[in-house]
């Protein structure tokens, strides 16, 4: 057995099954874009009450899908801030999270935590009934409405050859409407790509399959799914990854410089493109006016494949990079979750 056909090593592995800290929350969803057609992961939910409450779902969310497009993103708004009082949890977080992130330099002088959360809830609430219109109406909702900018670059290199036996893989965020960019990027590259989503409740996992998979796109559940990624890359296909959340302690993830602060950042996309060779897209999104902007970065060089100091660098060069988005529009940003979880005392020392 060759080295290119061995099975994905333990710190591939780990990227694929993140768990949060014992004594923290479960993350969020992550998504990714990828090119090889859909690929369901191989932990779908299915059975038949799963199928009945997608149905359910599908049915009472319709109305709210077929809403004039301005009443609709007002409800969606609405709807984000009465969230924003009625979970006090989620709502603590945020807030704590932006007034941390301001006391250490990360954020502009001046902003109002509570005001800049009230509003990221809101953005919530509007991509929420933005991705109800995608599931429902589709892209074709959105003609006109949005702006890829910087991909020039990205298509020469998928275009000229560059990407075969090697992959390219997009690290984006939590911002803007990311679900949005997962729909459109892949039409303005001429490729579909593979979303890499992490395990949600059977309902939930079933709704964002379909949301994620639509136009050609395919989905690669993080459970287990490292061997699908490698392969997807060694096709010269695409992955989409969400790399903005909390990574838990071990070979998956490190303590990085985030907004100032210490944040576990994952290493597995890194991991990946050192191994695979695959070049990595930064694209974030955002949303201007009634448009929505998506703007990709240079493309960046995987590490050297075991050169843990490089692949530091590289992770926070990424941490660096959405830092400096997030400065520009704190409001648009996912500040409920708990990107900042308190397991920096059982961290363990890296290690080459």
């Amino acid at each position: 057995m060759t080295p290119a056909d061995s099975p994905p090593s333990p710190d591939v592995v780990a990227f694929s099954d993140v768990k949060p800290c014992p004594d923290a929350e479960s993350a969020a969803g992550a998504a990714p874009l990828s090119a090889s057609g859909p690929t369901p992961g191989p932990d779908a939910p299915t059975g038949w009450a799963t199928s009945l409450g997608l149905a359910a779902f599908l049915a009472l969310s319709l109305p709210l899908a077929w809403l004039p497009r301005p009443l609709g993103l007002a409800v969606g708004a609405c709807g984000g801030r009465l969230y924003f009082l009625a979970n006090r949890r989620r709502r603590e977080v945020a807030v704590d999270n932006l007034a941390q992130a301001l006391a250490a330099g990360g954020l502009e002088p001046g902003l109002d935590p509570t005001a800049t959360a009230r509003r990221s809830f809101a953005n919530l609430g509007r991509t929420a009934v933005e991705s109800l219109r995608l599931i429902h109406r589709g892209l074709a909702d959105f003609e006109g409405r949005w702006t890829v900018l910087g991909a020039e670059p990205i298509k020469a290199y998928l275009g000229g050859g560059q990407a075969a036996g090697r992959g390219l893989i997009i690290m984006t965020a939590h911002l803007g409407n990311w679900e949005l960019a997962g729909q459109v990027v892949p039409r303005e590259l001429g490729r579909p790509v593979e979303v890499v989503g992490r395990r949600q409740s059977a309902v939930a996992e079933r709704v964002l399959v379909r949301l994620r998979t639509q136009g050609g796109n395919g989905y690669i559940s993080k459970n287990g799914g490292a061997r699908a990624m490698l392969q997807a890359l060694r096709a010269g296909g695409i992955l989409g990854i969400l790399y903005d959340q909390a990574e838990r302690v071990g070979p998956g993830g490190a303590p990085l410089s985030f907004m100032g602060r210490s944040a576990l950042t994952t290493l597995g996309p890194l991991k990946l493109a050192a191994r695979t060779g695959a070049r990595l897209a930064p694209l974030f999104g955002r949303r201007e006016g009634g448009r929505h902007v998506f703007e990709f970065g240079p493309l960046v060089e995987p590490p050297p494949r075991g050169d843990r100091g490089r692949l530091l660098e590289a992770a926070q060069r990424f941490n660096d990079l959405l830092a400096a988005e997030v400065r520009r529009r704190p409001d648009q940003w996912m500040w409920g979750h708990r990107r900042w979880k308190t397991c920096e005392t059982r961290l363990a020392p890296d290690s080459p």
